[in-house]
């Protein structure tokens, strides 16, 4: 499977910095055509590359071609 797309620009607009910090971080898997497939609202405060991790691990399960960071 090809790598999946991490798309942080909306987030970078709002917060005016990448992702990064420890926060509930809410996610949204997209699938090729741009269908909203899933949204992964984590319930404990997570650093970013652990809360990355775990969305990347749900987007493989449901097949999605993009995580979108949302602010």
């Amino acid at each position: 499977m090809a790598e999946i797309e991490v798309y942080t620009a909306r987030y970078e607009r709002e917060h005016g910095h990448p992702p990064a910090g420890r926060r509930f971080w809410l996610f949204t898997l997209v699938s090729e055509t741009g269908a909203i497939l899933y949204e992964v609202k984590l319930n404990e405060q997570l650093i970013y590359p652990a809360a990355l991790e775990r969305a990347r691990a749900t987007a493989e399960q449901r097949k999605a071609f993009r995580i979108i960071v949302e602010p």
